[in-house]
């Protein structure tokens, strides 16, 4: 049992971790054929922008390719530290601006300098959030028309705003592009997350149902056992002639211990159940027990009757209706033999071709019985989830002369309809 209650938990922790660890992988392979991109994309730049800032622009061939060189750099650095890279990727295209603006073609974003910053931008906008991307923007505007501004060139003020919208408008799709990535990424960690967490809720919640089929198997199982020994021992010295004082004690001390032990177990039920969960599926004593289990009590010296209408045995009855007709004619015996020592107990067992009928009747107490502490009412809720679970009903209730009945109804087919034929009175 510990077993299966472990399993399943182990199994969503792996499962988990698993996810997380694929999310982890591969973020981390992005990320590298990042910076791959970034180096590769950054030296192409360089080349041809230093080509073009000195050819072209008539800019020194020294100062270009160092401002060239930082803002290349600063597509790399963008990768792993994109303030920083914010801030030098700034710095270098203005130097390229102010020492390369001669000829007529576009300026104050050339072609590679264009480039190279709508990457930097959409990296930027990647790593970071948004809201500081679009700072970064707008301080490339702000600088790069300022220095259109102050700096006299031959080029046309028309040019000039074609250029800063063309950079704009490119600049702005990448920084689009970045912020779609980036809440993609979020979206995709936060599923993984959540994945992981109902992995874990599910896990909880596989080993508490193991738990309450744990407890009541154990209730159903020793309850019943220890109730036959307390019945048993209690009744031995007035069942059995010529009991002597030292055998008497025996008997004594023997329920007493029964009695103990039914406590105990019963306070260790308290920790391992939980009345809110739903039954459990698994295969044990059928329709075919219950005679024997009559037959156990009877016994003990207990007045016990059997009344067995329609077809007997397990053939054509589901595993699971068996058992819960087995469960719910023990617990009510259970019950009488602990509330009502020396009770008459009836058990009629009605076999229909929609359903199974229980009704378990005991008259009052005719004899006094020592009462076993600490019950909790386990038994009947027990009772009453394994009618539910299969679609049929439980009644419970004392009798006006003394007594108690619980009458039950199980579908045979779990699709037909609850009947409730069997809810006679006559049983009072």
């Amino acid at each position: 049992m510990a077993g299966a209650a472990g399993g399943p938990q182990a199994g969503g922790d792996r499962d988990g971790g698993a996810v997380g660890e694929r999310v982890a992988r591969r973020s981390t392979q992005r990320d590298a054929w990042m910076r791959v991109g970034a180096v590769a994309a950054g030296v192409a730049l360089l080349v041809v922008g230093s080509i073009l800032g000195s050819s072209i622009y008539r800019g020194p061939l020294l100062f270009v390719f160092l401002f060239t060189a930082a803002q290349a750099g600063a597509l790399v650095l963008a990768t792993v530290r994109p303030r920083t890279a914010a801030i030098a990727a700034l710095v270098a295209s203005a130097g390229i601006m102010v020492v390369a603006h001669g000829g007529l073609s576009p300026w104050p974003w050339s072609v590679t300098t264009l480039i190279t910053q709508a990457l930097i931008v959409g990296t930027i906008a990647y790593r970071v959030r948004w809201v500081e991307a679009v700072i970064g923007v707008v301080a490339n505007l702000l600088v790069s028309g300022t220095i259109a501004m102050l700096l006299p060139t031959a080029r046309s003020a028309e040019s000039v705003g074609v250029d800063l919208v063309v950079f704009t408008s490119t600049a702005g799709t990448l920084l689009a592009t970045g912020i779609v990535l980036q809440q993609r990424r979020a979206i995709r960690v936060q599923l993984a997350r959540e994945r992981r967490v109902s992995e874990e809720e599910r896990a909880r919640r596989l080993v508490a149902e193991e738990k309450t089929r744990i407890a009541r198997e154990l209730h159903d199982v020793i309850a019943h056992s220890m109730s036959v020994i307390n019945v048993q021992a209690s009744s031995a010295p007035y069942r059995l002639a010529d009991v002597g004082p030292d055998v008497r004690q025996e008997f004594e001390q023997m329920a007493a211990s029964s009695r103990r032990a039914l406590a105990e177990m019963r306070s260790l039920l308290s920790v391992l159940r939980e009345d809110d969960r739903p039954n459990e599926l698994a295969p044990q004593p059928g329709l075919a027990a219950i005679p024997g289990l009559i037959a156990a009590v009877d016994r003990s010296g207990t007045w016990i009757n059997l009344e067995w209408v329609g077809e007997f045995g397990d053939e054509g009855v589901r595993q699971i209706v068996g058992l819960a007709a087995y469960r719910i004619v023990q617990e009510a015996v259970s019950n009488a033999l602990r509330h009502s020592p020396g009770s008459h107990i009836d058990v009629r067992c009605t076999r229909e071709p929609q359903g199974l009928s229980l009704l378990i009747t005991n008259g009052p107490a005719r004899r006094r019985g020592v009462p076993v502490p600490g019950g909790a009412g386990n038994g009947l809720v027990g009772m009453r989830e394994r009618a539910t679970s299969l679609g049929g009903t439980l009644e419970h209730h004392g009798l006006p002369a003394g007594g108690y009945v619980v009458r039950a109804w199980l579908p045979l087919d779990p699709k037909a309809p609850v009947d409730h034929s069997d809810e006679r009175t006559d049983a009072a």
